[in-house]
């Protein structure tokens, strides 16, 4: 009789791509650019405006925004790449062109001329873990370009499983629930820097999550929220100790 096969009680640690693994802003603004490249010059210029003005200032960029649409779309934002998509909608982008301008900018992503490192504090703390905790990274992104794009930024071996087009949040929320089906939820760690995508999901079944929150939005609870990845480290590694025998 063969021997059952053991199963892999260490803790989970579920990590997001963008925003987190890396923060740079050059995809994102490539992504804009892209997706604004068929507007009139008056429209385009208007779009990349607000959208910088966002990376600047978050929600708060849209204080004295007289135009409530495009303000209403800068508050509702949760992330750069939503500023984006919400700004070239309301400029009347075609979302097929949105779409194309996203996988363009996955391939500017994998040239010299895209600045973006992944976060060497994160990088170092996942290498710390590797082996005490099973780290998977987690991301709305398709298969196709993210396996070049993660040993570009040499994280590729951080990872024990990569979940790729993972249809966040309800997609996350699936996968949380089959992982945790024998096991307590607070062995279960989500960071990520969209709250509804990454902290929501794991925060409402008793899961523990870092909120990277660089807008302030406070969208919600989590174990641990701050600015930047560096400050949810800590957090991290008490959160491992304590589920790792």
């Amino acid at each position: 009789m063969a021997e059952a096969e053991t199963t892999d009680r260490r803790p989970i640690l579920v990590v997001d791509f963008d925003g987190t693994v890396y923060r740079d802003d050059a995809p994102v603004r490539f992504y804009a650019e892209h997706a604004a490249d068929g507007l009139p010059t008056e429209l385009r210029g208007r779009f990349l405006d607000l959208f910088q003005a966002y990376l600047e200032r978050g929600v708060a960029a849209a204080d004295g925004v007289a135009d409530e649409a495009a303000a209403a779309v800068l508050r509702s934002s949760v992330d750069a790449w939503g500023a984006a998509i919400g700004l070239a909608a309301l400029s009347g982008v075609d979302p097929a062109a949105t779409e194309e301008a996203f996988l363009a900018s996955r391939q500017y992503m994998l040239t010299a001329a895209c600045r973006v490192t992944a976060v060497p504090a994160l990088v170092e703390a996942l290498a710390e873990l590797r082996g005490r905790v099973r780290i998977v990274l987690a991301t709305n992104s398709p298969a196709g370009g993210l396996a070049p794009l993660l040993d570009r930024l040499g994280v590729t071996a951080l990872f024990e499983e990569v979940v790729s087009g993972a249809n966040k949040p309800q997609g996350l929320r699936r996968w949380i629930a089959a992982e945790l089906a024998d096991r307590p939820a607070a062995e279960l760690f989500s960071l990520g820097d969209h709250y509804f995508n990454e902290i929501e999901p794991a925060m409402a079944v008793g899961a523990c999550a870092g909120y990277i929150d660089r807008f302030g939005r406070a969208d919600g609870p989590a174990t641990v929220s701050a600015a930047v990845v560096e400050d949810i480290l800590p957090g991290i590694f008490s959160w491992a100790g304590a589920h790792n025998s």
